[in-house]
């Protein structure tokens, strides 16, 4: 595919959507990258997602030619994103690429997704290769390719550096509209964490795949919304939504059993990484009955998947005296 030139159609062009909540510094950085792109054959979009601290027009000041949509509530990555979404299928953009706020690109990133996408051929899922913004030479997201490829996945690899892989990522996810035709919007019942892995499972179910251009490059401040990688938010979300996952995709005993083993490692290691003294099932339970943060954040979030209360994070209920 050969890049489309700035006057051409919505059908040639992609709509960058950029999500910002509470997180201005961020959301201009990652717009100055936009800004910086060799390739221009995509238009930018702000959605402000009911930020208490961001005045939305300091966004229109600075960068004029950005489309700003100020939200009046926090729908968050989800619903936020499903704003953007339905505007780009209304308007006939050809692919939409989903950005977090915290992200950094190299100035060739958007040309090297689009030559992976006319490599590919086919619609697909579509990620750079993602590396940390503190450390630039960490990988967060740079997979091998298989030894036990297919043809096809071999000759991606060879020929174009674009490995497949085995699920989604949403910091930056660049979709064409046949994928969005097909699979729909972003379930808006996770609100944050894992919507992307559900995205990935409703299009794989279809027979569509997931591959890194690992010729595009860009970098990730990660969870900057949250207030860090490790937060009582984000792992209030993570064990809800992480059932909410299985009960979707993998609902027979193995697969519960198996979704259960999953949510096990990650609670474990998050609470040792915490600082927590965590050994086993006996150390892990231990550590969910105690009045840890994390700990808190964990109960409220099964008790709201098992309440069948999804969405955003309900505010603490205050302890007993």
């Amino acid at each position: 595919m050969t890049p489309a030139q700035p006057g051409a159609g919505p059908a040639d062009r992609v709509l960058v959507i950029v999500l910002n909540f509470n997180g201005l510094a961020d959301t201009l950085v990652c717009l100055e990258s936009l800004r910086r792109q060799t390739c221009r054959c995509f238009d930018v979009l702000l959605i402000d997602n009911g930020s208490r601290a961001d005045d939305p027009a300091t966004v229109a000041a600075q960068f004029p030619s950005t489309e700003v949509i100020a939200l009046t509530a926090n729908l968050g990555w989800a619903g936020g994103n499903n704003v953007g979404l339905r505007l780009a299928l209304a308007r006939g953009y050809g692919f939409v690429c989903l950005l977090n706020n915290d992200t950094v690109l190299e100035p060739a990133a958007i040309a090297e997704l689009l030559a992976a996408a006319a490599a590919i051929g086919t619609p697909c899922l579509l990620h750079p290769a993602i590396f940390f913004y503190d450390e630039p030479a960490r990988p967060q997201l740079c997979p091998d390719a298989p030894a036990t490829a297919d043809p096809v996945s071999r000759r991606l690899a060879t020929a174009h550096d674009v490995v497949e892989m085995g699920w989604a990522y949403g910091a930056c996810l660049l979709l064409p509209a046949a994928v969005l035709h097909r699979v729909g919007l972003l379930d808006e019942r996770f609100f944050l964490q894992l919507e992307e892995q559900d995205y990935y499972r409703r299009a794989a179910a279809i027979g569509l795949r997931s591959y890194c251009a690992r010729r595009a490059r860009i970098l990730h401040k990660e969870s900057a919304s949250f207030g860090g990688r490790m937060t009582a938010t984000k792992i209030y979300y993570l064990a809800r939504n992480s059932l909410l996952l299985a009960e979707k995709h993998d609902a027979t005993p193995a697969g519960i059993l198996r979704s259960l083993r999953q949510l096990f490692w990650s609670l474990h290691n998050n609470a040792r990484a915490s600082g927590a003294t965590v050994s086993g099932w006996p150390g892990l339970l231990r550590w969910l009955l105690s009045s840890a943060p994390l700990a808190r954040a964990v109960r409220q979030g099964i008790s709201d998947y098992a309440r069948r209360r999804f969405g955003p994070r309900p505010l603490s209920r205050p302890s007993r005296p």
